[in-house]
């Protein structure tokens, strides 16, 4: 069953804190020595982490009576894209407030969500109403940090390996 975009941004965290301190110990041991080790000690944190997604909401985000933002019931949510060299595109996914602070020093300041590895693969591989696939290549995260691009077939992969583990028979 598909999730709209609506149902899918009431399940989604909004303006929380998130702190992944596992995947950028991963990050960093991956970028200094590259090994499968290091790769899979990535890939696990990855599939664990929350990640600060900026968001441009429409209409913008009101405060509430307790001094937090509220979102208004049917409010339009899309999350925008970074292109890079050569016109790729990807979804920004940043570990913590201060890799985000980053970004948004030099951006305008917008919402965040957090979102999942799986909430990032449900957007990238889905396809329109015509059939067109989604046109950002991946994600990246930290993107004036590390800048891991973690690309639409690693996804998939990670997506397919999920759905094969949890038709697995639990083991007592």
């Amino acid at each position: 069953m598909r999730k709209s975009s609506a149902e899918m941004v009431e399940i989604m965290e909004f303006n929380i804190s998130v702190s992944n301190p596992m995947l950028v110990g991963a990050i960093e041991l991956m970028k200094a020595e590259d090994t499968p080790e290091h790769r899979n000690m990535f890939v696990g944190e990855l599939t664990k982490a929350n990640f600060l997604s900026p968001a441009i909401v429409e209409p913008a985000p009101t405060e509430g009576p307790e001094g937090k933002l509220v979102i208004a019931p049917g409010s339009k949510v899309q999350f925008p894209m970074l292109t890079g060299a050569e016109g790729m595109r990807f979804f920004m996914a940043f570990t913590d407030s201060t890799e985000y602070e980053k970004w948004q020093e030099k951006n305008q300041k917008l919402p965040t969500f957090a979102l999942k590895i799986e909430d990032y693969a449900a957007m990238v591989l889905r396809r329109d109403a015509k059939g067109n696939i989604c046109p950002a290549l991946g994600i990246i995260i930290n993107p004036l940090g590390a800048g891991i691009i973690v690309p639409r077939e690693m996804l998939a992969g990670i997506m397919t390996a999920k759905m094969n583990q949890a038709k697995q028979p639990k083991r007592s």
